[in-house]
């Protein structure tokens, strides 16, 4: 059995959600321990889980993670807290779509009152991000960042039939790592307002074109793609890339098997 790891003052600053299915536990277990090993302190940590997985089983796979620094909240929880707040198209879109989950978790979590940053299971992270996210904090209008793509990964029926046609120029956005501070009014009648779209039609890429025309409409904020970073020019590498300034990487489809290669190198 994996020894336990000690419990860690948390930093107060923000929280860390993550959604995870029962597909997603292994990834889930590389994430949580590039976190626990390379942050300073660790900020508390959600995770949600899908409809495919009970918060039992998740915390049964997790069990060396310290308790007191982690929340594990089930699909059903998330579901009912947003059908208590009347957020029915919320709730909706979260029962039609894994990526709807993921937007009603944030949403959930966000409203604890703390800033977030928010990561997929298919993210390794090598070194602290506080700093990068304190500048942000620092910046009075800053309201969300997200990472920057090298392509435009979007849902396109949701840009056609809502004329979301600043989707379409650069900067690209991926949601798969995103910071955020607060959301306001406009954000939440923005989300409102696209909805009903996604309820009635959704692929893998609404939720996170939603968050990149909130991002649009706020400032356009960027994670420094240098330091939280999606690429592909390595996929064919035997060897990891080293770059001590990387903060994360997001390992995307396409390089999905370098996640398992840098977890394996990472334990050498």
């Amino acid at each position: 059995m994996e020894k336990k790891y000690p419990a860690i003052k948390e930093n107060d600053t923000y929280n860390l959600v993550i959604l995870c299915g029962s597909a997603q536990l292994n990834m889930l277990n590389v994430c949580l321990k590039s976190i626990y090993n390379n942050f300073k302190q660790l900020p508390h940590i959600y995770v949600i889980t899908d409809q495919s997985l009970s918060a039992f089983a998740c915390k049964k796979a997790i069990h060396w993670f310290p308790e007191n620094n982690i929340t594990v909240i089930d699909a059903l929880n998330c579901l009912a807290y947003h059908e208590e707040k009347g957020n029915h198209l919320v709730k909706q879109f979260a029962l039609k779509n894994p990526m709807g989950l993921k937007l009603a978790a944030i949403l959930q979590v966000i409203n604890l009152g703390k800033p977030i940053l928010y990561s997929d299971t298919d993210v390794i992270w090598y070194n602290d991000p506080i700093a990068d996210l304190a500048n942000f904090l620092n910046i009075q209008q800053f309201n969300l960042a997200l990472s920057v793509d090298f392509q435009a990964a979007y849902d396109n029926n949701l840009i056609d039939n809502c004329n979301l046609t600043e989707l379409n120029k650069e900067p690209y956005f991926c949601a798969g790592i995103l910071f955020i501070n607060k959301l306001i009014e406009k954000h939440y009648s923005a989300i409102e307002n696209l909805l009903p779209a996604v309820i009635r039609k959704s692929d893998h890429f609404s939720e996170q074109t939603i968050f990149a025309l909130l991002n649009k409409q706020s400032g356009n904020f960027c994670l420094d793609k240098n330091k939280f970073i999606i690429e592909l020019n390595d996929r064919l590498n035997f060897f990891p890339t080293k770059n001590k300034e990387i903060i994360a990487r997001h390992y995307i489809g396409p390089v999905r098997h370098l996640f398992w290669r840098d977890t394996i190198f990472s334990r050498y």
